[in-house]
């Protein structure tokens, strides 16, 4: 989407330039016209321009006046010069200035469509070109590659040619992504922060004028807004506006990415300060735990601690003890729930929480004869502290994962069947059924997530591929030894689709289940 300006003092020729071409078709979506250099220096501290339409000679500043003044407070926008003079002084004016083109009046309509359409690509490659400039300039500016010196900053952006003035303020949005929906793996999280950021372009970025996206980290994006002009003439109204489009990124995100997320807003930041705002954002972010799906301003910093009544730890010791896990989750999982609703809730607060919970679970487990060392290491290791406090959900995670492993542990002695066995004894007895983790979990009486990540930390495969190796070491042994059909062979070992059993049959054992027949059997 780009926006045209067309500056022009006769208005009957303004209008009539605005009429004789299709701008729509070349993404033009807005075309303003003003009628002097002054209105749109007017029209400027209102409204981004990318493309100005531009005559001479005018009242009240020429045309080229005005042009150096854009390349020096805007020089995102591209400017084509049109006037009835055709004095090479002025043409060598505009090109020394950087002009794309210099037309005479009056200018044909299929001329003003044919330097459209060149400088649209020209604007298009251009820009492509100076995201990852500029990007790269952010990144190194706030990994401190570049020195956070006024001299320094200005160096960098002469050399790659970055357009931004030393005066230049930028509104700065820290978003963080704080779960997603459905368990994904490394490449599906990458693909859908890939499509975080693009929804984020087209909701919020593009509708602003040399607004830029930094990836920081996974998980981790800034927004950073130009606020020269627009902050000092309407701030209130450019905020809220700011506000309700992050509002509708992340109902976006909500509902359709599967993904929650917060926005920490931060203060009109000059670009040699922004290192040190960033920082109070990444701060201001840690001790926001009840943030998520929501749009936050950094004045809104919490000064203190949120108390909340702690639960009796003695009472869920007893509940381990007694081997009633069933109650124990539902009472924590409440209790964790009910925190939700503390609007100013800080990380601190679940920092109590984590580790008068962790001594508990510690202490109920040695009186049993069992070592943490053993079978908790990983989730009570220091580190994983700052990942469990993020937030009221990440806590409630692993509070769970805490909770099913201290109660399985427990029961373990009773019974000389492990957790992996009893997954492995479900699968084997009903092989030629319909499997899902939800019904294996239900049967071993765990949650899905903590069965799959035991069963995998346990076996090496994922509960979906044991199963599908189970299926074709059975279909392999069936086809061997017995005469049956191969689409009985398919039934029995839970594929009602016969063609879905060969197509998986051979990507798996490399031939189809005929050929594996006739080569094997016998043997």
């Amino acid at each position: 989407m780009y926006r045209l300006l067309i500056v022009d003092d006769e208005e009957f020729i303004a209008n009539g330039i605005r009429a004789s071409v299709n701008w729509s078709k070349f993404g033009i979506i807005y075309v303003s016209v003003v009628n002097s250099a002054r209105k749109a220096k007017e029209h400027y501290s209102k409204h981004p321009v990318d493309i100005m339409l531009c005559d001479i000679e005018m009242p009240q500043g020429s045309g080229l006046e005005l042009y150096e003044w854009v390349r020096e407070e805007h020089p995102w926008t591209e400017c084509v010069f049109l006037t009835c003079h055709a004095d090479f002084q002025y043409a060598k004016k505009a090109i020394q200035l950087g002009s794309f083109e210099y037309l005479l009046k009056p200018a044909p309509p299929e001329e003003l469509e044919r330097v459209m359409m060149e400088l649209i690509k020209k604007i298009s490659k251009d820009r492509k070109s100076a995201t990852i400039v500029i990007e790269r300039f952010w990144q190194d500016l706030l990994k401190q590659v570049t020195p956070s010196r006024p001299d320094n900053i200005k160096e960098e952006i002469l050399k790659h040619n970055i357009p931004y003035t030393s005066k230049m303020k930028f509104l700065p949005v820290l978003i963080s992504i704080h779960h997603w929906e459905k368990e994904l793996n490394a490449q599906e999280a990458l693909n859908m922060e890939y499509a975080v950021t693009n929804a984020l372009e087209e909701l919020v970025i593009r509708p602003v004028a040399t607004s830029h996206i930094v990836r920081i980290k996974v998980n981790q994006l800034l927004a950073l807004f130009p606020t020269q002009h627009t902050i000092e003439t309407r701030e209130e109204e450019f905020l809220q506006e700011i506000v309700k489009r992050f509002g509708l990124f992340i109902d976006l995100c909500n509902r359709h990415l599967g993904c929650h997320l917060s926005c920490y807003l931060g203060q009109p930041t000059e670009i040699h300060d922004m290192r040190g705002m960033v920082e109070d954002l990444e701060g201001f972010r840690k001790m926001q735990v009840n943030a998520v799906d929501r749009v936050v301003h950094i004045e809104e910093k919490i000064t203190h601690e949120t108390p909340f009544p702690m639960p009796s730890m003695k009472v869920w010791s007893e509940l381990i003890k007694q081997g009633d896990k069933k109650k124990l989750l539902v009472e924590s999982q409440q209790f964790l729930e009910s925190l939700k609703q503390i609007e100013w809730l800080n990380s601190k607060s679940l920092q109590k929480f984590y580790l008068n919970f962790q001594h508990m679970v510690m202490q109920t487990l040695q009186q049993k004869g069992l070592f943490t060392e053993d079978m908790l290491s990983d989730h009570f290791a220091p580190e994983r502290i700052s990942s469990a406090v993020k937030s009221v959900k990440d806590l409630q995670d692993w509070v769970k994962d805490v909770l099913e492993i201290a109660m399985t542990s427990i029961e373990g002695p009773g019974s000389n069947e492990t957790v992996v066995e009893k997954i492995k004894r479900y699968i084997a007895a009903n092989i030629d059924q319909e499997m899902s983790r939800q019904y294996i979990a239900d049967y071993i009486d765990l949650s899905p997530d903590y069965m799959v990540k035991l069963f995998k930390k346990e076996t090496g495969l994922s509960i979906s591929e044991y199963i599908l190796k189970e299926r074709i070491d059975l279909a392999k042994e069936l086809l061997i030894k017995s005469e049956t059909s191969i689409s009985n062979v398919s039934l029995a070992v839970g594929f009602v689709n016969f063609s879905y059993f060969s197509t998986l049959f051979k990507k798996e054992v490399s031939m189809t289940p005929q050929e594996y027949r006739k080569r094997f059997s016998g043997m």
